[in-house]
């Protein structure tokens, strides 16, 4: 467990912490200091930091556009928004790692509504030393 700690669960307060390398809800007790019930499988952006980034490259690279509903207003989000947000994160808590595992990635296509094929267009970003 690293001693990460975020609002990664809807909430606008602090809301999940890591254990073990994933995201436990801090909502999910039925009792203050009693056991977790939600969470486990969202990678941790400081501690597992490779998976959070993979994560957040398949859904960036699978969703248009969408948007939630929340207690601040909710929020639009789009593939790319998704990316360049958890990017920023990973980026934030474990430099090091973050730029690992981009080099790793290589390339990454994010999508957002656009005049493509589909209704949508894609953003290439590119982490190594690839040309085109």
């Amino acid at each position: 467990m690293c001693d990460y700690e975020g609002r990664d669960f809807g909430a606008s307060y602090i809301d999940s912490c890591c254990i073990d390398g994933y995201l436990w809800d801090l909502d999910s007790c039925d009792e203050p200091g009693g056991p977790l019930f939600d969470g486990g499988d969202m990678p941790c952006p400081k501690c597992n930091t490779l998976e959070y980034l993979e994560r957040a490259k398949e859904e960036a690279e699978s969703c248009v556009s969408g948007s939630v509903a929340g207690s601040s207003g909710g929020f639009a989000y789009t593939g790319e928004s998704i990316w360049l947000a958890s990017v920023k994160k990973a980026e934030s808590l474990n430099p090091d790692a973050a730029a690992a595992a981009l080099q790793k990635m290589g390339v990454v296509e994010t999508l957002f509504p656009g005049g493509g094929p589909d209704g949508c267009a894609v953003q290439r970003y590119i982490y190594c030393g690839e040309s085109k």
